[in-house]
């Protein structure tokens, strides 16, 4: 194999494949990229075996071939090269890189043993293709939300379908739940699937600069096509909670707050807060402003208030100051309004004016 490329045309696929490929002692070829060069196209691709990715390469094909080399390294490689064109050429053992100001060589693993990268073939299952853009404001806006760890796998995921010409996305951990809601031009309503979590930030990796993806589900998997680059990750089986059953439909209580108020004010009472992390909103109708408060027997104690356009009943209750944080973080609004149901019951936070994102919080006993 030979291939003339760009730096800037491969430096961004080997971070990709290099996030994808895990040490595997077992079998080793899983921990490599592999570079395909045909007179058609050059790709790269890698797998755990969870997810997979093809990524497409500008580059001018010399001679065809196919080679492995270790990810982890071949990006370390590419992103300390000074070389703006690089030709990268193979032989039996080696893959050498070469370049005006010298050359490096990498040792080569056997390809035979890699496996046949698995996707949904065109015409199975359901497909359907939207703005890039949107899927990953879908998947960023709630992903923060699910649960980390693998107890649960139907938590650690990003639940996902389309239904009324609306691409929804929710993720939860039983604590606080995040829903977005996107418009697309589509007629069509999907099953719903369960994406994981840890495959999530590498399918954004692939389309976040594409214009058009297309999206193909069946029973086992999601593949994702983008500008020619592929990744598929299966899906998870099992049943995501009936969520909307704990979504309040009734409020007491609105408080309209400015975003960047509300975050500020959160980070310096998170100051004074101890290890649950837990704040105290107060809000009494009479003087109509938001009063925050926190306490930690080593560190002190601190009372905060913000000006807010109030409506209904004051409000008392307590919630940890993270997972409020962590969602303000991905509201792109000025504003957002905190509803309230009364004692014991769910805060939920939306953007003013709505744009589809619903976040729903536990209260913490005091």
């Amino acid at each position: 194999m030979k291939i003339e490329i760009l730096k800037e045309n491969i430096e961004h696929a080997t971070q990709i494949i290099s996030r994808i490929s895990n040490k595997n002692l077992s079998l080793p070829v899983l921990n490599c990229a592999i570079i395909v060069a045909t007179p058609e196209k050059t790709v790269l691709k890698g797998t755990n075996l969870d997810v997979s990715a093809e990524i497409q390469l500008k580059a001018k094909v010399l001679k065809e071939g196919i080679v492995a080399v270790p990810s982890q390294v071949l990006h370390q490689l590419i992103s300390a090269n000074t070389e703006q064109k690089i030709i990268i050429e193979s032989d039996d053992s080696s893959l050498t890189f070469i370049g005006n100001k010298g050359k490096s060589k990498l040792k080569t693993l056997d390809t035979s043993e890699f496996p046949t990268l698995p996707f949904v073939k065109e015409g199975h299952g359901v497909s359907f293709s939207l703005p890039s853009k949107e899927l990953v404001r879908g998947l960023k806006s709630v992903s923060f939300a699910s649960m980390t760890s693998g107890i649960r796998p139907e938590l650690s995921s990003v639940f996902m379908r389309i239904t009324d010409g609306k691409l929804v996305t929710t993720a939860t951990d039983s604590f606080r739940l995040a829903e977005m809601k996107i418009p697309i031009k589509t007629k069509d309503n999907t099953e719903p699937i369960l994406i994981p979590i840890r495959n999530i930030q590498e399918i954004i990796r692939v389309i976040e600069d594409k214009d058009i993806v297309e999206l193909r589900v069946d029973e086992n998997q999601l593949t994702v096509i983008a500008g020619g680059d592929y990744i598929t990750s299966r899906v998870i089986d099992g049943a995501f909670p009936d969520y909307n059953a704990i979504i309040p439909k009734t409020f007491s209580t609105h408080i309209t707050i400015l975003t960047q108020d509300l975050i500020k004010t959160l980070r310096k009472v998170s100051v004074f807060t101890d290890a649950t992390g837990q704040v105290e909103l107060l809000s009494v109708s009479e003087d109509k402003k938001l009063y925050i408060k926190a306490q930690n027997t080593q560190v002190g104690e601190i009372n905060e208030s913000l000006d807010s356009a109030f409506e209904g009943e004051s409000v008392d209750l307590f919630f940890n100051v993270k997972y409020i944080l962590e969602a303000l973080s991905v509201i792109g609004a000025d504003s957002v309004v905190l509803k309230f149901s009364g004692q014991g019951k769910p805060l939920i936070i939306s953007e003013v004016p709505d744009k589809g994102f619903t976040y729903l919080v536990m209260p913490m006993n005091k």
